[in-house]
């Protein structure tokens, strides 16, 4: 009877896992028709989605026909929470992890530099006691700045660090320059391509202005 019983919870629990899986399944294909259309609209008729590929459960990428003369063998990956199974959902929750958008792209002219940029933002205070509405907060704003693994630059690093600290949008998590494909990346949150972000209509011009500055010193 005991291994009847321990029979019936595996049964349970794989039926289950194969139900939680289906569901959400099926939510991510309905939230990926969504994000097309976003991705359609943030492109802003510079370009056009050519498609969809699942490379996993919770992950697939878009190839894009552009328009612009700046990029090749463009396509965007996706990346959602993974909820493949609860214990997954569960860790994404409690490490509020974000859902990503990345834009990668070969350039016309590769740039002469490997360079990978990470954007961080920190808020701090001395003191959890006293409410952040208490009007008893001296507050200090800084500048964008720079810590570098690297003693010197070339010119067209500055170029492109010059364009990053520039950029009004601060959606970017992260840039990457390399010789070898794909010689341009960014990566952001997808809510930055939303219709509710305010910096979804021009946020490939964005990406466009970036990755044009790896080459601006060769004009």
């Amino acid at each position: 009877m005991l291994i009847l019983g321990l029979c019936g919870v595996v049964v349970v629990v794989v039926a289950a896992g194969v139900v939680w899986r289906w569901v959400y399944q099926r939510q991510h294909r309905r939230k990926a028709l969504k994000v097309l259309r976003w991705i359609e609209a943030a492109l802003a008729g510079q370009g056009h989605v050519a498609g969809i590929r699942w490379m996993a459960a919770s992950r697939f990428k878009v190839p894009l026909r552009l328009t612009s003369g700046v990029f090749r063998r463009a396509w965007i990956m996706v990346e959602f929470c993974p909820v493949e199974m609860p214990v997954h959902w569960l860790f994404s929750k409690l490490s509020h992890q974000q859902e990503l958008i990345t834009f990668q792209a070969d350039l016309d002219l590769p740039p002469s530099f490997s360079l990978e940029v990470h954007n961080f933002r920190w808020f701090a205070r001395s003191s959890r006691k006293v409410s952040p509405g208490s009007g008893q907060w001296t507050l200090e704003q800084s500048g964008p700045f720079i810590i570098s693994t690297r003693m010197d630059w070339q010119k067209e690093i500055t170029h492109a660090m010059t364009s990053l600290t520039e950029n009004c949008n601060r959606e970017f998590l992260s840039i990457r320059f390399q010789r070898r494909s794909p010689h341009f990346s960014a990566t952001m949150p997808l809510e930055a391509i939303s219709p509710n972000s305010p910096t979804h209509s021009y946020l490939f011009d964005n990406v466009r202005e970036l990755a044009a500055s790896s080459s601006a010193s060769l004009f």
